[in-house]
């Protein structure tokens, strides 16, 4: 297995287990669920990422929206994930008992840590933490045979845009150890009209797109200036992720990985 530098990669992961729903069943679902245009596209992700059994990640590293702690970094620290911690309610049985086993990786967990306060930053391993839908639900769809390693990471619930650049800069350096680092969240996560959501998602792509390494780090920095940022974010959990994606991005480019899907499902690589 190849250990080329990875790419520092953003996703929106969806409404709960949706892309595990059959929208026959809830028709609210429909165009997010197991047989959508998206679903699909998760599934091929790891291809256009230029993935194959001979260059695939020695190990994912996922910062997520869904596990938020106070004032110290957490970073999963279990050998082997058997339970899943289903996050989520009001979901068809099945949602429940998905499954998804990959190996953890208690150097990098480590190594992790170590980054982190090298910066100044406090963190702490978690040996208690299962994985939650931020975590498993994209990653079932795109390995789906759970057989590359995987740490998760929490996001700190002060939302600090600097502190979160910050962390993304610090774990960085994993990238040209072949990491693949992932901030899974939600490009909008509110109650923005269509054309609120489009323009505050234009807003951000162009600024991730057309801007210099530090511009779009102050961009993120200073997101809610952006076209309808509280309408699309009244809480920006799900907007932190790619906070530290871009911390993690340094100069690379950005390249939107689904131009074809809804804006709101907007996802993105840096490589």
């Amino acid at each position: 297995m190849a250990s080329l530098k990875q790419p520092a990669v953003f996703l929106t992961h969806g409404a709960g287990p949706c892309w595990f729903v059959d929208g026959k069943d809830f028709p609210h679902f429909a165009d997010i669920d197991k047989n959508s245009a998206g679903a699909k596209w998760f599934r091929q992700l790891p291809h256009q990422l230029g993935q194959n059994e001979q260059n695939k990640p020695k190990a994912i590293l996922l910062v997520t929206a869904h596990w938020e702690t106070n004032g110290v970094v957490n970073i999963s620290a279990q050998s082997q994930h058997t339970d899943l911690f289903y996050d989520y309610g009001g979901f068809p049985k099945e949602t429940y008992e998905i499954k998804f086993q990959p190996k953890g990786d208690l150097e990098l967990s480590q190594q992790v840590l170590d980054l982190l306060q090298k910066s100044g930053i406090n963190g702490v391993l978690n040996s208690k933490r299962n994985f939650d839908h931020g975590v498993f639900i994209p990653l079932k769809l795109m390995y789906p045979n759970a057989d590359i390693p995987v740490v998760s990471v929490s996001i700190l619930n002060t939302y600090s845009p600097e502190q979160h650049v910050a962390i993304g800069k610090a774990l960085s350096p994993l990238r040209e150890q072949g990491v693949l680092i992932i901030g899974s969240g939600s490009i909008t996560h509110g109650r923005a009209s269509g054309k609120q959501s489009d323009a505050f998602v234009d807003a951000i792509t162009n600024s991730l797109q057309t801007l210099s390494e530090k511009e779009r780090q102050d961009a993120l920095i200073n997101w809610t200036k952006l076209p309808y940022a509280r309408e699309n974010h009244g809480r920006e959990d799900h907007l932190i992720p790619l906070h530290v994606i871009v911390g993690a991005a340094g100069q690379d480019k950005c390249q939107i990985l689904n131009p074809h899907l809804s804006k709101s499902l907007a996802a993105y690589s840096f490589s």
